[in-house]
């Protein structure tokens, strides 16, 4: 069955579903499922968004596209000539085509299987990565699968040079109750996943 999301803000499906606002990011509040925030420490900004269901975790991060084309084929080919020699392999998924591919954590010789989905939309690229459970197993978290396809992207109109990360906010849901429901401020862990992401500007958590 096609999925309809990601949405762009301006056909956003008028429903009755909370989203935490993340200014360029609507994140779906679907019970089972708890955000959390990668922050610059100096700023207090959000740098990427996780989100998991407890055995698996999708990395979220959305970058300014031209307006003529979209960015997922070019940046899928990039990071495929980089991972195919390591057994990295591009694959259909619910999304359209996805990267399959083993993630360093950061630790020697450690490596975990990580899916990278990509969706274009009008002047924006949302990157997905997928690890835990369904780094490997496909279909293996129904609740990452809806946050994605329920999810919004306000680009807003303002100019940026392409690929450059589109700006992100604390939702106050956080900024008011860093510990309350709806989602944590969590700073980076070491053995997380490194993302090879060859001609994509992402900034560095210090």
């Amino acid at each position: 069955m096609m999925l309809d999301g990601p949405y762009d803000v301006t056909e956003a499906p008028e429903d009755d579903l909370h989203r935490l606002d993340l200014g360029s990011l609507r994140i779906p509040a679907l019970p089972g499922v708890q955000v959390q925030f990668q922050v610059e420490e100096s700023t207090g900004q959000p740098l990427t968004v996780l989100v998991t269901d407890g055995r698996s975790a999708m990395e979220l991060s959305v970058f300014a596209s031209p307006k003529s084309r979209g960015l997922w084929d070019e940046v899928r080919a990039e990071i495929l000539a980089t991972i195919e020699a390591a057994g990295g392999r591009e694959a259909g998924g619910a999304f359209g085509p996805e990267l399959r591919m083993l993630l360093p954590t950061g630790r020697p010789g450690e490596t975990v299987p990580g899916r990278m989905m990509g969706v274009d939309g009008p002047r924006w690229f949302l990157r997905a990565v997928v690890t835990g459970v369904a780094g490997g197993e496909p279909g293996a978290a129904p609740l990452l699968d809806e946050t994605l396809r329920q999810l919004v992207v306000a680009r807003g109109e303002g100019a940026m040079p392409v690929r450059d990360p589109l700006p992100l906010t604390l939702p106050r849901e956080v900024s008011e109750h860093p510990e309350g429901p709806g989602g944590s401020a969590t700073a980076a862990t070491s053995g997380r996943p490194q993302l090879p992401v060859p001609g994509v500007r992402t900034a560095e958590l210090r």
